[in-house]
């Protein structure tokens, strides 16, 4: 992105201008028709909450952003270093799994994104129609990308050359210059955290994308990786402005079922209703989306890179990459223009939004 938005993204917002304007009055309607719920949609209690995703259901367009150090090598965001057999690896550390995730692990003293320039962001963003923003604070290799007193494992943190620069806290400086211009602010946090002693213990090798011990057979260990992951979110949830949306990611980390033909072998209940009671404290009305996690806290579904064939009963949001990738890949392919406004027009249509995913490229990292 060098600090803005691609060329291509550029002439592609110019031509969603007039079909945002028609969409955002003709949907008004369809977006307040209340439907008889699904069987697991639970419509929220709060009225602050029911409040602001009204608000929210009027929005229509997103923009999505995966930035972390793994931009640097422009491979897919943070899975790379997980043990899942789909996962493939490449470069010169790829032959060993424990030696490429140490030089992943390392690309924190090399992050320095020199050329950060979020208002940027902004303006483009606002001339697409976009009216909300979610910013991936934390994703799966649990880099933080905000100054959390938690880890030094952080863009804040004195090994990460970026720290120097005075607006090293990405994350307050994002949303300060989205909310200045009133947008939506979405803080996306993803529920496990591979970096974590307490999610993957050192003790075992971690085996796949889950916790690599039993909770329920170490519960003082899982409770301290609970109370890690409360105490980050209480941190964006008090040091970081207004939050509008709490969007957590990393949906097996969850109380045990079986779902999808996915058994999840261990009970990985973080306890959603303290971390929610907690987080409305602080931000009276905040939506929560516990994303694949159905229930009380997943106000909103979010079904990926895929489009409803038929209007929801319950407030959607597909999410959805411009290209291929998450984050920045090298030579990602991108979608074509054309197909992007028709896919916001079926989405505005049938009553959801569209959260479209845009990631910064290396230039945007200072590489």
């Amino acid at each position: 992105m060098k600090a803005k938005l691609s060329m291509y993204y550029t002439i592609m917002i110019r031509k969603l201008l007039p079909c945002l304007f028609i969409l955002g009055c003709s949907q008004a309607a369809l977006a307040q028709n209340e439907h008889k719920m699904s069987d697991t949609y639970q419509l929220p209690k709060d009225s602050l909450v029911r409040q602001k995703l009204a608000r929210w259901q009027d929005q229509k367009f997103g923009l999505f952003m995966h930035w972390g150090t793994y931009s640097q090598w422009g491979v897919a965001e943070s899975w790379t270093i997980c043990p899942d057999d789909w996962v493939t690896r490449t470069g010169p550390y790829s032959d060993d799994y424990f030696t490429y995730k140490k030089a992943y692990e390392n690309l924190q003293t090399t992050f320095n994104p020199v050329n950060f320039n979020p208002e940027k962001w902004v303006k483009a963003a606002k001339a697409a129609g976009m009216n909300y923003v979610v910013f991936t604070t934390k994703h799966h290799d649990g880099f933080s990308m905000f100054d959390t007193k938690q880890t030094d494992y952080k863009i804040t943190d004195p090994k990460t050359p970026f720290s120097k620069n005075p607006r090293s806290n990405v994350t307050k400086e994002i949303f300060n210059a989205f909310r200045k211009d009133n947008f939506m602010i979405g803080a996306y946090f993803s529920k496990p955290d591979w970096h974590n002693e307490n999610y993957w213990w050192p003790y075992f090798p971690p085996k796949d994308h889950n916790v690599n011990y039993d909770p329920q057979r170490y519960p003082e260990r899982w409770q301290k990786f609970k109370d890690f992951t409360y105490n980050q979110i209480e941190e964006l949830m008090t040091g970081y402005g207004k939050i509008d949306i709490l969007w957590l990611d990393g949906g097996w980390v969850r109380p045990s079922v079986t779902k999808d033909n996915d058994p999840q072998h261990y009970n990985q209940d973080i306890d959603m209703a303290r971390i929610a009671k907690m987080s409305r404290s602080y931000q009276p009305g905040l939506i929560m989306v516990d994303r694949t996690v159905t229930g009380e806290f997943e106000n909103y579904t979010t079904p990926e890179q895929e489009v409803p064939d038929k209007p929801l009963s319950y407030p959607w949001e597909t999410c959805m990459t411009i290209g291929k990738y998450w984050s920045y890949v090298p030579d990602d392919e991108f979608k074509p223009s054309r197909q992007l406004v028709q896919t916001l027009i079926k989405i505005v249509s049938r009553g959801g939004n569209l959260l479209l995913n845009i990631a910064p490229d290396r230039m945007a990292t200072g590489i």
